[in-house]
């Protein structure tokens, strides 16, 4: 056999001995509840049986010697009435994590060492010997049936020196598997990475491609234009998929964390999991591991209560330590949580100003979040003495970091005596992402989407409405203090600002607001972020850079490191204390209306606080579920309601089959003139603009309408009646007559059903 090919044999057998020895561990956490049934002794037994005889084919005796060893206890534990003891699953553990030394020890130098692990296996082969009196699980185990009486006859004959054998039985074993697992195959992570970078570059292609579109007069080029949009946006969907990882890939290592620590802090814990099946990329999983970890450890050792202490509180004896993850807005939400003592504010402002962290006059003057806040500060910990727990005063402070720079947020809900949960918000990926292209002295930059608030353009008469309010510019925004952020400035440019407009990017960091001032606000599009080099990763403004359609290269602006070194989050807790009363009042006089176009030309509006996001998607993303249009965005699955088929009654929106016939009749007729409206024709018709509005929290539809026009702020002080079923009421705005639609009427017209769920969850 050729040492390419050995190669290839170790890989194997080292990728399918760490999916097996992960299940095995996952197993003997199992084993120790007193719930557990048989079925996990006899996955152990089989997968160590595997194993063993995956070492005896390559061969690595050592490791084929502790995995036998392992083997015989689990078949003593099959065979006679053994107790389940926490030493038995102590020892099964610290066998696992032995296999786990060596599988690396053989990953590493493709050979498993000469370290002699003779005191595990004697420690195997007398608990294997001894007869305990007490069983921990009171369900009797069956016996290990492998899969066949031919398996099991094979297996029989196993002596320790026939290796051929025992490999027959491997093989045996495995073709008596579901063929469901012939549906997928395994695929080397760098050829993924690689097919991402490519995926990137199309991206940058097509962006380039669409760009030059409008100079080219041709009708058949804007029609390929919209083909090669689709295609590279369905491909590119396509690959991020293979990239999406189910959060339970580090999770499943999480109950045997929990034992570890609660048996070190004399605690007893139990583990509950939910949502484990949530997807998200793998370089954000490989990124939260070590933040989950030590959020984990924090809950355990700082919130649960010793036994003793719950009994007295009156408490369950096992503490609950708590996982939820699912999928909302766009975002990864990840719970991590406990029900023990909760946070003592008190105790944590005196900890605080102890350590020198916090003045006396900044404790008294903290908001309940802002005192949960401590715990983040380098250098904070409540421990009075160093452990190998806790005490060091490193750890939340670098998991609050470690999630911004995925763009990314952590909050702490407390409640003293209940407990405390940690709620992280983070993208679903980072290798493309919609992002808002504005520019500002000359140079463009990206804004991730996800740090978009709203966009505001302030005319003339508005701009006296911009006040210095300790040292900072700020907007009074519907009666709320926006603090202001001119980005020239911060980058020392030398640009003059438009005295007659203003366009402010409205952001959010850590819950706070503010404003960007920049030149002008161009599009959203779908950007690939390329890493900064060596040189440029000291910057904190900025977290990547991309390349947009014609060429340029832009920076990405890093909101959070932007709001950190402008000093805008220190100024926040000023700012909102002068937003009063006289500010709510002000803030009653105006409504916030996003206008657009509707059916037939009508000029419509719905108020901005129902609004949830804007898109423009493809006409051919949009799927039927009975008689529901809806579409995926996000994570969530959206109903969709055409306008056109509420107001414009027997008029509905063509589909895109029909709007392609149109065209394609079209442009048989015209032909040799007027290229400039087919081509137009050409790339709107596979286009749909839609308003994701939230009545309720636990309802989201998207509204199809023909055109946004603007965001307005205006008194709403000329009203009429409404005008027609769906319409709240008639208002002048801008000087025209603009129907306010009344949005649970319009979804009660399209869908009562809806409605009736949304109301009846709450």
């Amino acid at each position: 056999m050729e040492l390419n090919e050995i190669d290839d044999d170790i890989e194997a057998f080292l990728v399918e001995s760490y999916e097996n020895l992960n299940q095995i561990e996952r197993d003997i956490i199992e084993l120790e509840k007193a719930s557990a049934d048989g079925e996990a002794l006899v996955r152990i037994y089989r997968l160590l049986h595997t194993l063993k005889g995956n070492c005896g084919f390559l061969p690595f005796p050592n490791l084929e010697s502790v995995a036998h060893a392992g083997e015989n206890l689990l078949s003593c534990l099959r065979d006679r009435p053994h107790a389940i003891t926490p030493d038995i699953i102590s020892t099964l553990l610290q066998t696992v994590d032995t296999i786990r030394q060596i599988l690396s020890q053989i990953q590493t130098t493709k050979d498993e060492g000469d370290r002699n692990y003779s005191v595990l296996i004697r420690t195997l082969t007398q608990l294997s010997e001894t007869e305990p009196t007490v069983r921990v699980s009171q369900s009797p185990l069956p016996s290990v049936n492998t899969q066949t009486p031919q398996i099991e006859a094979e297996a029989q004959r196993y002596t320790a020196g026939s290796e051929s054998v025992e490999f027959l039985t491997h093989e045996l074993t495995e073709t008596s598997m579901t063929t469901a697992e012939s549906a997928y195959i395994r695929v080397n992570v760098n050829l993924l990475d690689q097919m991402i970078n490519l995926v990137g570059e199309l991206v940058l292609a097509r962006n380039q491609i669409i760009g030059f579109s409008p100079k080219f007069k041709d009708n058949g080029f804007a029609a390929t234009c919209q083909r090669l949009n689709l295609l590279t946006a369905e491909l590119q969907e396509g690959v991020m998929k293979t990239r999406l990882q189910p959060i339970s890939s580090i999770w499943q290592k999480f109950p045997r964390v929990t034992r570890d620590l609660a048996i070190a802090s004399g605690k007893q814990v139990e583990v509950e999991m939910e949502g484990a099946d949530t997807e998200l990329d793998k370089s954000i999983i490989e990124t939260i591991k070590d933040p989950l970890t030590h959020l984990i450890r924090n809950c355990i050792d700082h919130g649960i209560e010793l036994p003793a202490e719950r009994v007295a509180c009156g408490k369950p004896i096992f503490g609950r330590l708590f996982l939820r993850a699912f999928h909302e807005s766009g975002k990864v939400n990840i719970e991590i949580g406990d029900d023990g003592r909760g946070l003592n504010l008190e105790r944590l402002k005196a900890r605080s100003q102890q350590l020198g962290l916090v003045s006396a006059v900044q404790a008294a003057a903290m908001s309940e979040s802002e005192a949960m806040n401590l715990i983040f500060l380098s250098g904070f910990s409540t421990a009075e003495q160093v452990t190998h727990l806790s005490g060091r005063g490193v750890g939340m402070d670098i998991v609050k970091s470690n999630i911004e720079k995925i763009n990314g947020t952590v909050e702490i809900h407390s409640q003293q005596g209940q407990g405390t949960t940690f709620k992280i918000k983070i993208p679903l990926t980072l290798a493309i992402i919609p992002a808002l292209i504005v520019s500002s002295g000359g140079e463009r930059y990206a804004i991730s989407q996800a740090s978009l608030q709203e966009l505001v353009r302030l005319e003339a008469q508005a701009l006296n409405r911009i006040e210095i309010l300790y040292d900072v510019p700020v907007y009074r925004l519907r009666g709320n203090l926006v603090p202001l952020v001119y980005l020239n400035q911060v980058f020392h440019q030398d640009s003059v600002t438009n005295l007659e407009t203003l366009s402010l990017v409205i952001v959010e960091v850590d819950n706070y607001r503010f404003g960007l001032v920049v030149d002008t606000i161009e599009d959203i599009q779908d950007i690939v972020v390329k890493p900064l080099g060596k040189q440029l990763k000291a910057l904190s403004l900025f977290a990547g850079a991309t390349i947009l359609g014609d060429g340029t290269v832009a920076l990405i602006i890093d909101v959070v490191g932007l709001a950190n070194r402008t000093g805008i989050t220190a100024k926040q807790k000023q700012l909102l204390n002068e937003n009063g009363a006289n500010s709510q009042e002000q803030a009653a006089d105006h409504q916030t209306i996003l206008l657009f176009e509707g059916p037939q030309g009508a000029r419509m509006g719905i108020p901005l606080a129902i609004a949830f996001r804007l898109e423009e998607i493809l006409a051919s993303a949009v799927e039927k579920v009975g008689n529901q249009d809806v579409l995926q965005s996000y994570g969530q699955i959206i109903p969709l309601i055409d306008l056109h088929k509420i107001f414009c009654v027997g008029v509905a929106r063509r589909t895109p089959t029909e709007k392609q016939a149109t065209r394609s009749v079209s442009q048989r007729r015209h032909r040799d003139r007027n290229h400039l409206n087919d081509q137009a024709l050409a790339t709107v018709a596979e286009m749909l603009q839609v308003v994701i509005v939230s009545p309720y929290a636990e309802l989201s539809v998207g509204l199809v309408v023909d055109r946004i026009l603007d965001i307005v702020e205006e008194p709403l002080t000329i009203k009429g009646i409404p005008s027609r079923p769906g319409v709240l009421f008639c208002a002048v705005i801008q000087g025209q007559i603009t129907e306010v639609l009344d949005i649970e009427t319009v979804i009660r017209i399209t869908n009562p059903h809806l409605l009736q769920l949304a109301t009846g969850a709450m």
